[in-house]
């Protein structure tokens, strides 16, 4: 039971290296170029991490793009641990017995 509990950490950084995937695409695949409006997203939805990459991207935006696919998901792993703590913390105050 706990195994399975822990999987679903992996969830939200998969999502975001997928979607930062898609994105790529559409930067190198000339036919898929629509698929690029994804950076877009990622760079709104990664914004404590991606204000880095803004400024980043003027100069060096390869390094930019490194900085959201790594950092990026490393940051929605550590949200997603964070998500875990609070659960157990909420599920450990309500099975506690009552005094």
């Amino acid at each position: 039971m706990k195994q399975a509990r822990m999987r679903w950490v992996y969830f939200l950084p998969t999502l975001h290296l997928c979607a930062c995937f898609i994105g790529m695409i559409g930067f190198v695949i000339p036919s898929l170029q629509y698929w690029g409006i994804a950076w877009v997203f990622i760079m709104i939805a990664d914004l404590p991490v991606s204000v880095v990459a803004y400024a980043l991207a003027w100069e060096h935006s390869s390094l930019a793009m490194i900085w959201i696919f790594v950092v990026g998901t490393l940051w929605w792993y550590v949200l997603s641990l964070g998500i875990r703590r609070l659960l157990g913390e909420f599920r450990d105050r309500r099975e506690s017995p009552k005094r």
